[in-house]
């Protein structure tokens, strides 16, 4: 009796087990069907996602192989591509805050932003549909966002030569996404990013912002810095109609806004800079052009440090911005003939204090 008695209860174990992997596989192809059915909901976009991963035990499902395209066809890069996307339950929050938060990371993204002249030719907002989307992905408030060694393009198919600035190795992390004081003592959310332009400069970033402000409010410091401008000379001819020959690039912008404005300054300094390019002498006008900025930026140079600078104050609303042209040609002549600009921020850990938007 004790035999069968063991041989019952071994065969229910067994049966149990088949049903489990049975439902989990099910459960996971039907989560993808979701996923995909979802993503392909967003106007002019279609998703693709290869598989889906459960991790019950964690709270956690794995989405594998995502590719997002615009339907137009006339945008030949995905929008938005990764091997692999985590969302998770954040435990210590939910025992010890009673907090139902989760977090996303996503591994080796590339996203491409697309600029042109037609709306059909055009891919660069990520707006209100997108969220809508996350958020019937993954139902609880995201608290934590991590980007692991991802890719950002900016592309321009339209110009000649066409133009892709990117920058690869991107780390980011945002967390207190949810403004919560339960998680946080502030409710601002704090972002810091890093990265390599052109796979061979550096950049990095800080953004506090109050995540659930009714207009856009937010402080921002940047630096970007060891750029070698012939790695710019795509994006400098289709734009502006000439190549750099030799130098380097380097940069810093504080910005800030609150209330529907905005106001802060970016300072560019080009170091050892040549504009001339023999290779332009086979265009007469691609030449004489040259030669005029060269000039210039040659006599408005600071000659100690070999730097042509200014820096560009910007303020207005985002329906309205003014750009100040008098102060940034003002700028240019002190840097060089009073004191050169640096490119960096004086203390970049000095991130302006963000008040969260006022509850009505």
């Amino acid at each position: 009796m004790k035999s069968v008695a063991k041989r019952w209860w071994f065969w229910l174990l067994i049966v149990i087990a088949v049903a489990f992997v049975i439902v989990h596989a099910y459960l996971a192809l039907w989560v993808r069907d979701y996923v995909n059915r979802k993503l392909s909901e967003i106007p002019g976009y279609r998703a693709h996602v290869a598989a889906v991963t459960l991790h019950l035990w964690r709270g956690a499902y794995q989405i594998h192989n995502i590719d997002i395209k615009k339907t137009s066809g006339k945008v030949p890069v995905p929008f938005f591509s990764a091997p692999l996307v985590d969302l998770s339950v954040q435990w210590h929050a939910l025992i010890f805050e009673h907090a139902a938060v989760g977090n996303i990371e996503i591994y080796r993204a590339k996203m491409n932003l697309v600029n042109g002249p037609t709306p059909d030719t055009r891919q660069t907002e990520v707006d209100a549909p997108w969220a809508q989307k996350i958020k019937q992905l993954y139902p609880l408030k995201i608290n934590r966002f991590a980007v692991h060694n991802g890719e950002l393009h900016y592309r321009d198919f339209s110009k000649e030569p066409s133009v892709d600035v990117m920058a690869d190795r991107v780390q980011m992390v945002a967390v207190n996404l949810t403004n919560s004081k339960k998680l946080s003592k502030s409710l601002i959310a704090d972002i810091r990013m890093e990265g390599r332009p052109l796979r061979e400069g550096n950049a990095r970033a800080q953004i506090s912002l109050d995540p659930y402000a009714s207009r856009p409010t937010f402080a921002v410091n940047l630096e970007v810095a060891d750029v070698p401008l012939p790695k710019l000379n795509d994006f400098a001819k289709a734009y502006g109609g000439f190549t750099f020959k030799e130098g380097t690039f380097k940069m810093a912008m504080e910005a800030n806004a609150k209330n529907g404005g905005y106001q802060g300054y970016a300072e560019p300094v080009f170091d050892h800079m040549v504009i001339f390019n023999e290779q332009s002498m086979q265009n007469p006008a691609t030449f004489v052009w040259e030669a005029i900025l060269g000039t210039l930026t040659q006599i408005i140079r600071n000659y100690p440090k070999d730097r042509f600078g200014t820096k560009v104050p910007f303020s207005g609303t985002f329906e309205h911005p003014t750009p100040d042209i008098i102060a940034t040609i003002f700028n240019a002549f002190r840097n060089a003939f009073v004191q050169a600009f640096e490119g960096k921020l004086e203390n970049w850990k000095k991130v302006p204090k963000v008040e969260p938007e006022k509850k009505q």
